[in-house]
């Protein structure tokens, strides 16, 4: 159809005489034949044709610079109406083939599209539109799609036409060879010979240089070369070079914006299946989001322990999971403490971090993720996730809502706790003024006291200023659940309010007084950290008797307060305090007016030695060779001392009355830390 007027032209002008015609524009090497009808010889610039061929020239723009030449075998001559006739024909006839072919590059682009909306399988979308790129301009015959892979930074081959498998094995840098170039520019680049291509592959490895020439095409060298950019917005995807072995033609301006074009598709097609994959990847993740929910949700109605909800966390982990119960010192599962607590340190950690945080140097040596359960300020337990792996979106998700169930089951439990101290601190008040002993005794069952059996109190305080309540209240929990831990099943009732605990035990003998004393000071030694303030310890006496419960009270409230009147921390025991208990119930103010009156003229001296050598002379029991050796004197320069020391206080030390008051207003300076102030006076 395209050649069919200008057959009947040559016919019915120049009859059966062979004929062709050639065209050949700027862009071309050489000449093309486009119409033949006979025995005709190829054309070209050099060659002579014999003289019985007539050739007809003509040239005229179209698209660019087209030169004609019709050789046919006759001496006939055209006229110039018939010259001219034949010029418009072979123009209608390029016309023609010009719609043709831009109806069958249009039939690329739309078959393009709807690949696009059709498929997201990338690597095949890639595919089709080099393919189609390669259709598109003839003189091509190979391509490569190059794209930055996330997880090396590099350039790679995501696609190929006609090269062979090795080329995925280039891995080029973003700014390396002509394919960095454009990428970092963002302009497409065409070369028509390879000198123009050689001067920016400059900074081509050679082991990328290798790859390619060894994935070329029967090894042949490519002759021309357009690479074009490939982004979607300001976004930079990749590359797509296309490439030319036979050059027959230039590449043509045009060449350019139609691999620009394909490349856009290409564009867009990676952010359509970009969008597909976050899509799908989203669905996933909020479906397995949903079943983790319903799980726990289950869980929770289920009402199962908390050990099962630390297994089940664990499970959907699928990485060694443990849990630690803060407040009672408990681990989920059972494991020994030096497997996590020495090494990990995980009381430090949690003492002024709420936040979760990976550790290192396990006892196995492995990182261990720290995923702490808060109530306000209030540290509850913590998470213990042995880290074979990172974690992934969804595993953060299980932590999440598994740490939310056992949150609750932990509240829960605290509350039943904390209802059961109130238990424990009313049924102690009753035992305390001891009425109806007949229920109380029957009642012993209930808190798992025995009856017939001796009983004594012990009181923990927190010693010194606390910070806010949460915290403090933190504290002592934590110190009851090493308490309950160290004491385990032996029978014991306790209760806390605000920073005071107190313990009432049963011990069938001193002995195990002595060991429940024991392990009361184990647990203050676990639970002691930098952070944690000191404790004052009060024990009372052992009682057989409901009655007396009332009384080892009494005596551990008088132990406490005689430590926190000296202003110190540890443990006392009633017994201990001897002659001490006598002044138990003075003011302070009184015991150091006491103090006072009697060694204040003898703490005015400067030195301060006559002090010293009458302290030590009491603490060496009047021994004058002890004493004298303690303060490397002579023994006479001591005595000197004692006379000048009775001369100051006015006392008589030999008299039992003046040494009993002297010996008294040092033991109770000593006891109660008084020292003098900047005017003499003395302070508690």
């Amino acid at each position: 159809m395209i050649h069919e007027a200008v057959r009947s032209f040559m016919v019915q002008v120049f009859g059966s005489a062979p004929y062709g015609i050639w065209i050949k524009d700027e862009y071309d090497f050489q000449w093309n034949n486009w119409l033949r009808e006979g025995e005709v010889p190829e054309y070209t610039d050099q060659e002579q044709l014999e003289s019985s061929w007539k050739i007809l020239r003509y040239t005229f723009v179209f698209l660019s610079n087209i030169n004609i030449r019709v050789v046919i075998d006759t001496q006939k001559q055209l006229t110039l109406l018939q010259s001219e006739r034949l010029e418009s024909l072979i123009r209608e006839g390029l016309l023609k083939q010009q719609i043709e072919m831009e109806r069958a590059h249009n039939d690329r682009w739309l078959t393009g599209l709807r690949e696009l909306t059709c498929s997201l399988e990338l690597n095949d979308l890639l595919l089709k539109i080099m393919e189609n790129a390669l259709h598109v301009i003839p003189s091509l015959s190979c391509g490569l799609f190059m794209m930055v892979d996330p997880d090396s930074g590099k350039m790679i081959p995501r696609a190929k036409v006609g090269f062979q498998d090795s080329v995925y094995q280039y891995q080029g840098e973003l700014d390396e060879g002509i394919t960095g170039k454009v990428y970092e520019e963002g302009i497409g680049r065409m070369y028509s010979t390879p000198d123009d291509a050689f001067e920016d592959m400059g900074n081509v490895s050679q082991e990328n240089a290798d790859i390619i020439v060894s994935s070329l095409p029967d090894g042949i060298m490519a002759k021309g070369l357009i690479a074009v950019p490939v982004t979607m917005n300001t976004h930079k995807i990749g590359v797509m070079l296309v490439y030319q072995f036979e050059q027959n033609r230039r590449f043509a301006p045009h060449d350019l914006n139609i691999m620009q074009g394909f490349a856009d598709q290409a564009a867009i097609a990676i952010s359509n299946a970009t969008m597909y994959s976050e899509l799908l990847e989203t669905n996933r993740y909020l479906v397995s989001r949903n079943e983790i929910h319903n799980q726990f949700t289950a869980l929770s109605i289920e009402h199962v322990s908390l050990g099962h909800i630390i297994e089940t966390v664990g499970s959907m982990l699928k990485l060694p999971t443990y849990y630690v119960d803060m407040a009672r010192n408990d681990w989920y599962p059972l494991i020994p403490e030096s497997a996590l607590l020495s090494e990990l340190d995980i009381y430090t950690v949690l003492d002024s971090q709420f936040n979760p945080i990976t550790l290192s140097g396990g006892a196995d040596h492995s990182d261990y993720y720290l995923y702490p359960i808060v109530n306000g300020s209030l540290v509850l337990g913590c998470f213990a996730i042995q880290l074979d792996h990172p974690l992934g979106q969804l595993d953060h998700v299980i932590l999440e809502q598994g740490g939310a169930i056992v949150m609750l089951e932990m509240v829960n439990t605290y509350s039943l706790t904390e209802m059961s101290y109130r238990k424990n601190h009313d049924f102690f008040s009753d035992l305390v003024q001891y009425r109806e002993p007949q229920q109380l005794e029957a009642r012993l069952s209930s808190f798992q006291l025995p009856a017939h059996q001796s009983l004594f109190v012990a009181q923990l305080q927190l010693y010194g200023e606390h910070p806010d309540m949460k915290t403090t209240e933190n504290w002592v929990r934590k110190l009851i659940g090493f308490i309950e831990k160290e004491l385990g099943t032996r029978e014991h009732l306790l209760f806390s309010a605000h920073h005071k605990i107190t313990i009432l035990a049963a011990a069938s003998e001193p002995k195990v007084r002595h060991w429940i004393i024991n392990r009361l000071e184990t647990a203050v030694e676990k639970w002691t950290t930098s952070k944690t303030p000191a404790l004052s310890i009060g024990i009372g006496g052992l009682y057989q008797g409901l009655e007396y419960v009332s009384k080892s009270n009494d005596e551990a409230t008088r132990s406490l307060s005689f430590l926190l009147k000296q202003n110190k921390a540890g443990l006392m025991l009633y017994e201990e305090i001897g002659i001490n208990r006598l002044f138990l119930n003075q003011e302070p103010s009184d015991i150091e007016n006491y103090i006072h009156e009697i060694l204040s003229p003898l703490q005015q001296q400067k030195s301060g030695e006559l002090e010293l050598t009458l302290k030590t002379y009491i603490a060496a029991n009047r021994s004058v060779q002890t004493t004298a050796e303690r303060l490397h004197i002579h023994t006479n320069t001591l005595y000197l001392r004692l006379r000048k020391i009775e001369e100051i206080l006015g006392v008589d030390l030999n008299d039992s009355e003046g040494w009993m008051k002297v010996y008294l207003a040092c033991h109770l300076s000593e006891v109660y830390s008084v020292a003098p102030t900047a005017s003499g006076a003395l302070k508690l």
